[in-house]
């Protein structure tokens, strides 16, 4: 920024549904805001998701039993979750700190502590929605998980009885249910689970667009580019944009699968991983419906009902963020899916690919960093972050204030990984 000019209040680094709801929340406090993004909207990882508002999102990928499952991951051998064998080497401190965590007592703790943020997912977008004008974008229609097998039901069990431990609601059906919620599905899932507190939004993308759009009409300021390091100035923070130097009294770093890239350049090391997901969208077949998101935990894709159309996504691949693309995945759901729903031509030809910044824990890092308590980091909510976005920048938000969060968010420290 030139020599004159004031600093601004905040400068969030990533344009994204956590760093916009950030700018939305200080904006409402009176804070001057500079956004930092590349502003390629379908780059953002907030674009392509399923647009769902999970209640029961509650679960780390560090599972009690993943251990076991993973030299089938790094093989290709489950279409659910993928390894890029040639990236290990750089995903190993990621991996090291995955396996640690990875059995049952983690894994609950993972679960009691993303619950009440998770719980007030919905009424946050709801809230957030409503100051921009895109209520509409939003139902409360649930969300379901299909199992073709009462043995693969039954392996469902623990995840339940954790789910209502926490306080989530869920309904346990059986074929005749399923077909009553979603009557256009095949008739191939003999359970089902039921999320009648989630909702999903039908255009992820066209809802992050007008968080954007309101955030430039309540004064934000735009910087269309690459933040390239943040520096410590004196009494103030600065990210350097192309040789441009913009300048805060507080910098939140949201930058997604980007966010270690940056914290390192202030000494920070972050574990992440790019939780890599690809999609595409068809046209329904005449007189087919989807009325709600649908995954078939078996084979491993998601269906998401999107503005009349029906998009189609995968599972986790596992990968550097700039690794090329590699529609294995994809490619191999696509056929499995259309014998679930009746789906007919691609509508735009695309195959999407986007990254979530994945901890090994499975827990958002949100807080202030230790040496630079002007810098604030909001990322790596893995495939939670569209949801819980808004919630992020609610917390954001408070920390700003030095106020007690709206939710408990100790389990969030960047202490955890030394940050």
């Amino acid at each position: 920024m030139k020599q004159n000019e004031k600093p601004f209040d905040v400068v969030i680094v990533g344009g994204g549904i956590v760093g916009l709801s950030v700018a939305l929340e200080a904006q409402s406090r009176g804070l001057s805001v500079a956004v930092i993004d590349p502003d390629i909207a379908e780059a953002r990882a907030s674009f392509g998701n399923a647009g769902v508002l999970s209640r029961g999102s509650i679960f780390p990928m560090a599972a009690p039993g993943i251990r076991a499952r993973l030299p089938r991951y790094a093989l290709g051998r489950d279409i659910a979750v993928r390894a890029r064998l040639r990236s290990l080497p750089h995903l190993a401190p990621w991996l090291v700190r995955f396996l640690l965590a990875a059995e049952e007592g983690a894994w609950r703790r993972t679960a009691a502590a993303l619950n009440p943020m998770v719980a007030e997912a919905f009424d946050r977008h709801v809230a957030l929605a409503d100051l921009v004008g895109g209520r509409h974008l939003i139902k409360r229609n649930g969300w379901l998980r299909l199992y073709r097998s009462a043995e693969a039901f039954a392996g469902s069990v623990l995840e339940q009885a954790v789910l209502k431990e926490n306080g989530v609601r869920i309904d346990c059906l059986g074929e005749d249910e399923i077909r009553q919620l979603e009557p256009h599905l095949a008739r191939r899932f003999s359970n089902g689970i039921f999320f009648p507190d989630t909702g999903s939004v039908e255009s992820p993308g066209e809802l992050v667009e007008l968080y954007r759009h309101a955030a430039e009409g309540r004064g934000a300021v735009l910087v269309a580019g690459k933040a390239e390091a943040i520096l410590e100035t004196g009494e103030t923070m600065a990210v350097m944009v192309a040789g441009r130097r913009i300048e805060g009294r507080h910098v939140v770093l949201a930058a997604g699968a980007r966010s270690a890239e940056l914290a390192r350049t202030l000494g920070y090391r972050f574990p992440l991983a790019a939780e890599r997901g690809y999609h595409r969208h068809f046209a329904l077949a005449e007189g087919v419906e989807l009325r709600r998101p649908v995954c078939d935990a078996a084979g491993g894709y998601v269906l998401s009902p999107m503005n009349g159309n029906v998009r189609l996504l995968t599972g986790v691949e596992l990968a550097r963020q700039d690794d090329p693309p590699e529609h294995a995945q994809i490619d191999g759901v696509e056929p499995d899916a259309r014998k679930t729903l009746s789906f007919t031509t691609p509508v735009d030809g695309k195959t999407w690919l986007g990254s979530r910044p994945s901890t090994p824990d499975g827990l958002p890092v949100i807080g202030r960093a230790a040496r630079h308590p002007r810098l604030i980091f909001a990322f790596g909510h893995g495939h939670i972050g569209f949801a819980n976005g808004p919630m992020t920048g609610a917390v954001v938000a408070s920390l700003l204030h030095d106020e007690q969060p709206p939710v408990p968010v100790a389990a969030f420290s960047p202490s955890r990984f030394g940050g």
